[in-house]
């Protein structure tokens, strides 16, 4: 008597696909790329940090600590969990090493991976939220910073968006993002010449144009709205919530005293 395996439809595979999300969070000990930027108050890279860990669904992710220790004693750092250690010394140099690693992973080819710069603020819920993202048919690459320049900064002003109406929020497409970023296994696969060619050769990776160029190869990026994370920089920082008030553990949602300066 034979047995016969029942072969699964391809639109099936996600369906089925149970795992966890793989995050990984990139850091450094110095970065002068930095420096000059002005933060959101109460920033430093502990509280990102602090804030990840503590916004985090580790029922549903794997967290996997990247640490550059090529300008700085490691024991300065303030990470107090296993790290992959790398020494490097730029931003780009740092990705290709990242993207080095996960390649190798023997994962399964519907993973969504999440790489997280360490200058991220996340709200609670987020991991809910990316994973209902991937729900949205075409969606290949999702990010959680609602990037405040496609709606104040002049060159963005005949920009127009498809919009997703999702389980958690809406999502809209958008044309880049940063190099914190959620994507599936396989796509990175695909993809990987592209994110490699925008990070050889220099010391900072070319995030935009990078994004550029995966939606002409026909990727779609789409962005929560409004954002569940911002890069902690304040001219670009997501509309609609205090991220400073989320890292001193007050309510960071928009009420009447704080609604004037959030621009929403």
């Amino acid at each position: 008597m034979k047995f016969f395996r029942r072969k699964v439809p391809k639109q099936d595979q996600k369906s089925l696909f149970q795992g966890k999300i793989e995050v990984f969070s990139r850091h450094c000990i110095f970065s002068s790329i930095s420096q000059h930027k002005k933060r959101i108050p109460g920033f430093s890279h502990e509280a990102c940090y602090r804030n990840l860990l503590e916004t985090i669904d580790r029922t549903k992710t794997n967290l996997t600590f990247f640490l550059d220790v090529a300008r700085g004693d490691r024991h300065l750092h303030f990470i107090q969990e296993p790290v992959v250690e790398i020494c490097e010394g730029t931003e780009s140099g740092a990705f290709l090493r990242l993207l080095e690693f996960v390649q190798k992973l023997d994962l399964h080819p519907e993973t969504i991976l999440y790489f997280v710069e360490d200058d991220y603020i996340h709200r609670p819920g987020w991991v809910e939220v990316l994973l209902d993202g991937f729900n949205i048919p075409g969606a290949d690459y999702v990010t959680l910073f609602d990037h405040r320049d496609k709606y104040f900064f002049s060159e963005y002003t005949q920009l127009t968006s498809r919009l997703f109406a999702a389980k958690l929020c809406h999502f809209r497409g958008t044309p880049s993002t940063t190099q914190t970023f959620a994507v599936r296994f396989k796509t990175l696969m695909e993809d990987l010449p592209i994110h490699r060619k925008f990070s050889e050769g220099r010391s900072i990776s070319l995030d935009h144009a990078k994004f550029l160029r995966l939606q002409r190869k026909g990727r779609m990026l789409i962005s929560s709205i409004p954002g569940w994370a911002t890069h902690a920089e304040i001219e670009f920082a997501s509309p609609c919530t205090d991220w400073g008030a989320l890292l001193t553990k007050k309510d960071p949602y928009v009420t009447s005293e704080n609604a004037s300066k959030l621009e929403c």
